[in-house]
C-alpha cells in the first residue's frame, strides 16, 4: 500500500511542479475571509497550495491513525483487566479449594 502511494504521489508532484514553473505570470490572490488581496507569481501560489494540501492530508492521516491507536489501546487495556481478574480468581482458587474441585470419579491418584 505504501509503494502504491509513492507510485501515485511522485508523478503527481512532478507534474504539479513542472506546471507551476511553466506558469510564472503574476496573479491576484484574494485571501478569503480576511479580504486580503496579494499579487504573486502563479507558480508560488500553486506550490503553496500543493504544500498546504500535503500538510493537511498528512495531519488528517495522523489524526485518523491516532484514533485507531487509542481504540486499540483501550481494547488492550480491557483485555489486560480481564486477564488480571482471571489470574486473581485462579490465585483465590488455590488458596481455598472450592467444593467443586474434588477428585474426578475413576481417577486413582494414590489409593491402589
Amino acid at each position: 500500500m505504501k509503494r502504491l502511494s509513492w507510485i501515485i504521489s511522485i508523478p503527481l508532484l512532478i507534474i504539479g511542479v513542472v506546471f507551476a514553473v511553466v506558469n510564472r505570470q503574476d496573479v491576484d490572490v484574494l485571501i478569503w475571509p480576511f479580504g486580503i488581496q496579494l499579487q504573486a507569481p502563479l507558480f508560488l501560489v500553486i506550490l503553496l497550495a500543493l504544500f498546504l494540501g500535503f500538510l493537511i492530508g498528512g495531519l488528517l492521516a495522523w489524526f485518523s491513525a491516532h484514533a485507531a491507536r487509542r481504540r486499540e489501546k483501550r481494547q488492550q487495556n480491557e483485555k489486560l483487566r480481564a486477564l488480571e481478574r482471571q489470574i486473581e480468581d485462579l490465585r483465590r482458587g488455590r488458596e481455598s479449594p472450592s467444593p467443586t474441585s474434588s477428585r474426578l470419579p475413576g481417577s486413582d491418584a494414590g489409593g491402589r
